[in-house]
């Protein structure tokens, strides 16, 4: 993981981008800098009137929940999600994501949760969960006057999750040996895979900001002590990591380069 420290700033004076500043500045674990040091050069952080992007080189990121709106369109308009399918998230569940990365899955899960249920998302770079946590709290300034009913219906259930998700930075290990037996209804892995593919430009500036370790077969085992349903994990198709740690295979996606894993409990 990336652990160089970053210049962060802002774009503009404004009391609003100044107090978004001022709480990057207090997020744990984030090694920032206010001043370039001379000529060299450190990734940056630039909190904008039009959002926060994080920039590395040629590489930019920013919090933008773009899938899960394309995905909860088509979820309103009847059609099918295979994290949904995998999970088997109902109303009222709990759920954690242990893998948080930019939140797309999280928010999915927050919005089939219901109002009751409540979303878990642990995320070891602390960057990223400072951008995900800011993304959320500010997802209401994302939504586009869009004149389509069914994209507006969609945008306002997403800010209306956003609220049920709780974001810890951290090793997810820890976490999960500190959850009592059998609290939560499931648990679920998305690590970010070791390779990515060239044309994967959407993953290529996550990548660099990610864990990249293989799952610690411990954690599988402490999420399995937790969740009273089933146990998640979805990696590359074909990927012996299924078996390594245990998982079987779940059926579906045969043109997509992912497979899910799942272990009832």
């Amino acid at each position: 993981m990336n652990e160089l420290p970053i210049h962060i700033k802002i774009t503009h004076s404004d009391s609003r981008l100044q107090r978004r500043f001022d709480w990057f500045l207090q997020h744990p674990g984030c090694n920032w800098i206010t001043t370039p040091r001379g000529e060299e050069r450190f990734p940056e952080l630039a909190i904008t009137r039009r959002g926060v992007f994080l920039t590395n080189g040629t590489e930019r990121l920013a919090f933008h929940p773009s899938m899960a709106l394309i995905r909860l369109i088509n979820l309103r308009r009847g059609g099918s999600d295979r994290f949904l399918e995998a999970t088997k998230i109902s109303a009222g569940d709990s759920l954690i994501d242990a893998t948080l990365g930019l939140g797309t899955d999280a928010l999915i899960g927050a919005w089939a949760v219901g109002e009751t249920g409540k979303v878990l998302a642990f995320e070891q770079s602390p960057v990223l969960a400072a951008m995900v946590q800011d993304g959320l709290s500010h997802i209401t300034e994302l939504i586009t006057n869009s004149k389509k009913t069914e994209k507006q219906v969609a945008w306002a259930a997403l800010a209306d999750a956003s609220h049920r998700i709780q974001i810890s930075w951290g090793d997810h290990m820890e976490f999960l040996r500190r959850i009592p037996t059998s609290s939560v209804d499931i648990v679920y892995f998305d690590p970010m895979f070791r390779q990515t593919l060239q044309q994967s430009k959407s993953i290529q500036p996550l990548h660099q900001w990610s864990e990249h370790k293989p799952l610690d077969p411990k954690a599988i085992y402490e999420a399995c002590r937790i969740a009273r349903k089933r146990v998640v994990l979805k990696e590359r198709k074909n990927s012996s990591e299924f078996q390594r740690l245990g998982f079987e295979i779940l059926l579906g996606g045969q043109y997509s380069p992912v497979d899910y894993g799942v272990i009832l409990v």
